[in-house]
């Protein structure tokens, strides 16, 4: 059977990438295991109505309390639009208060409200917990930790 020369073979595209599939390369497994387990966590989350990507927000805040929404962006390497997303729910729960900066009126600092930090601190358990299943499931129970140093390297 003639192939079709528009579309290559799966085997030519293995042949081309130096026989290994796509599904073998890091990057690709990186990025596949990256939303699954992301998919997991916010199922985790669910229970106190938060999102991964919004408990990220909140554990950089409640390691620094005052930070400008624009540090907050950088620091996790988030675009300004997506943070801001991403705090007008927590604001609207009362979990973050955003406050002007005295310094520079265009800039706002952000921090946790009590409720805020109540809701981190189960968040947090939530995670330990998804984490250490995660890890005895996969590695042992101190390995995940390693994965975590190794991959920072990357980063």
């Amino acid at each position: 059977m003639p192939q079709n020369k528009g579309n290559p073979s799966v085997a030519n595209l293995i042949q081309a990438n130096g026989g290994m599939p796509l599904s073998g390369r890091f990057c690709f497994v990186l990025q596949r295991v990256n939303r699954l387990i992301s998919r997991r966590l916010n199922s985790v989350l669910q229970s106190i109505g938060i999102t991964g990507s919004q408990l990220m927000i909140l554990d950089a805040i409640g390691l620094d309390s005052d930070l400008r929404q624009k540090d907050l962006a950088e620091l996790l390497g988030k675009d300004h639009a997506t943070i801001t997303a991403n705090l007008a729910p927590l604001v609207r729960r009362g979990l973050v208060a955003r406050n002007k900066d005295c310094k520079d009126r265009r800039a706002q600092r952000i921090g946790l409200t009590p409720d805020g930090v109540c809701l981190l601190g189960q968040a947090r358990e939530l995670v330990a917990g998804f984490e250490t299943d995660l890890g005895n499931r996969v590695f042992g129970e101190h390995a995940l930790g390693e994965l975590c140093r190794v991959l920072n390297k990357l980063s």
